[in-house]
C-alpha cells in the first residue's frame, strides 16, 4: 500500500508542477467576503476563487506570498527521483524453448547448446525446431566448412505436457541430413526431458539424448544428464527485458561423459552403440555446465563444458517481433586443452572449430 501512495504522489506531483509552472504561490486569506463560485457536485460542493471577476478592492485584501527558491528545488529534486524510482518486478519467470529461455513470455536467444538446462518449457509453443551444424568433425583430416568434414543435425523438440511447475517434451534428433555416406532421414533417435521448476529461481530436470535408436548407425552417444538452472536478474526491475545472467549445471553421460571427463562414475549405457560405454555396456558419467550473460533479449554471451569439449560463442535474435535465434560458437581453440581431444584429432593436433544453429519455436 506505502508503495502505491507514493506512486500515486508522484503522479500528483507531476501534473501539479507542469500545470502551475515553477513558480508556486500560497494565499493567505484576511477576508472571508470573498467572492466564490459554487457547484454541485455527486453531492458534494467544490469551490474555487473566480480571479477574473475580482474586484480590486478584494484583490487588495489578499497577501501573495513567493515559494522560496530553496523550495522550489527540493520540489524539483524529489520530481526527478520520483521519474527515476525502480518499480521492482516481484517475479521474473524463466522457462525454456529448447536450449532457449523466455524472460516472462519474453523470448531470449540460447543460454547453452550442448548442455541442457533445466527450466520448465514454455507452455504457448508446442515445438521448436534446431538445425545445427558444425564446420568440421574432429576426426576429419580436411578444412573447417569443406563437404567432407563439416556435418548438421536437424532437432525437433516437442512439448507434450505442461503445467505452471512441471514439463515433459521429448525430442527427435535427425543425423543424416544430406547424402553423404548414408541417405536423407537415416541416423535417427529419440531423447526426451522431465523439468520441474522447485523455486522461484530454481529449476531441475532429468532426460536423455539420443537414447531410443532407430537404426545402427548412430554415433552421437546415448547421452543421459540430471541439469539445475538458476538466474539472476542485472538490469533495472522495471525493464521489459532486463540484462540477465543464466547458469546451468550437473552431471551427464556418454558424450557429456566422454573421456577424460568421465570421472565420476558408470552406469548403464541404455543400448549399443554408445561412445564411453565397455564390455558390460556400462558409460561413464562427468560434470557438465554453462554461463551465459544476456544484455537483453537480443544477445548473449556464452561459454559451456559439455564433456566431449568445450564451446564459447555468442547468440543472438536478429528480428525483436520474431522468436528466430541464430547461434555460433568456437571449440578446440586452446592449444592441448582437454589433453584426451587430441587422440582423435589428424596427427593428433586439434585445431579451432566451429558450431552454431538456427532454431524457430511454433
Amino acid at each position: 500500500m506505502l508503495k502505491i501512495f507514493f506512486y500515486i504522489l508522484n503522479i500528483f506531483l507531476l501534473i501539479s508542477f507542469n500545470a502551475y509552472g515553477n513558480e508556486k504561490f500560497k494565499v493567505l486569506e484576511k477576508n472571508k467576503k470573498e467572492t466564490y463560485s459554487e457547484q454541485n457536485f455527486s453531492g458534494r460542493y467544490t469551490a474555487s476563487l473566480t480571479w477574473e471577476n475580482a474586484s480590486e478592492e478584494i484583490k487588495s485584501k489578499l497577501n501573495w506570498e513567493t515559494v522560496k527558491e530553496k523550495e522550489e528545488e527540493e520540489i524539483r529534486n524529489f520530481l526527478r527521483k520520483a521519474n527515476r524510482a525502480e518499480i521492482p518486478i516481484k517475479n521474473i519467470n524463466v522457462k525454456s524453448l529448447d536450449r532457449s529461455v523466455t524472460v516472462n513470455n519474453l523470448q531470449y536467444p540460447e543460454i547453452s547448446h550442448y548442455v541442457p538446462n533445466a527450466y520448465v518449457s514454455n507452455n504457448e509453443k508446442f515445438l521448436t525446431t534446431s538445425l545445427r551444424a558444425i564446420s568440421k568433425l574432429r576426426f576429419c583430416d580436411g578444412k573447417n566448412f569443406s563437404y567432407k568434414c563439416a556435418d548438421g543435425i536437424l532437432n525437433v523438440d516437442f512439448n507434450l505436457y505442461k503445467t505452471e511447475n512441471f514439463s515433459f517434451n521429448s525430442k527427435f534428433s535427425l543425423q543424416s541430413i544430406s547424402n553423404r555416406g548414408t541417405d536423407f532421414g537415416e541416423q535417427s533417435s529419440l531423447g526426451f526431458k522431465i523439468a520441474r521448476k522447485v523455486s522461484q529461481n530454481w529449476s531441475l530436470a532429468f532426460g536423455g539424448e539420443n537414447i531410443i535408436h532407430f537404426d545402427k548407425d548412430i554415433d552421437l552417444g546415448r547421452n543421459f544428464y540430471l541439469i539445475s538452472s538458476t538466474f539472476k536478474e542485472l538490469g533495472k526491475s522495471n525493464e521489459d527485458n532486463p540484462s540477465m545472467l543464466f547458469l546451468n549445471f550437473g552431471v551427464g553421460s556418454d558424450f557429456y561423459g566422454y573421456k577424460g571427463n568421465g570421472f565420476l562414475w558408470r552406469a548403464p549405457c541404455f543400448g549399443k552403440p554408445n561412445l564411453t560405454g565397455d564390455d558390460n555396456n556400462y558409460c561413464s558419467w562427468g560434470p557438465i555446465g554453462s554461463i551465459s550473460l544476456a544484455l537483453n533479449d537480443r544477445v548473449n554471451f556464452i561459454n559451456e563444458w559439455f564433456g566431449y569439449s568445450y564451446g564459447s560463442g555468442i547468440s543472438i535474435k536478429p528480428f525483436k517481433e520474431r522468436n528466430i535465434v541464430m547461434s555460433l560458437y568456437a571449440t578446440d581453440y586452446i592449444k592441448g586443452f582437454p589433453k584426451y581431444a587430441k587422440t582423435h584429432c589428424p596427427q593428433k593436433k586439434c585445431e579451432p572449430r566451429f558450431y552454431g544453429n538456427i532454431s524457430l519455436s511454433f
